[in-house]
């Protein structure tokens, strides 16, 4: 099943997001705003995620930095 992500990142935590292709909400969740938590929060989904997008206003380079370490793939951050 093809997934995709959103992220939000907050000041005190991030919100991560994922649908299917029909929309379908797979998981919406708060976690610490910490990279550990928000790859926990991924990894059960991490096999079938096509994209995950984060918004950019908050610094994402190192949320970023961390899930391409990780293993993740196409991570893209947008205004």
């Amino acid at each position: 099943m093809d997934l995709f992500c959103g992220i939000v990142l907050g000041k005190s935590s991030i919100n991560v997001t994922i649908i299917d292709e029909k929309q379908n909400e797979v998981l919406n969740e708060d976690v610490p705003n910490d990279a550990p938590s928000v790859i926990a929060a991924l990894n059960p989904h991490k096999r079938d995620l096509q994209s995950i997008v984060m918004e950019a206003c908050h610094n994402p380079e190192w949320l970023m930095d961390a899930l391409y370490a990780d293993g993740f793939t196409n991570v893209h951050a947008i205004d």
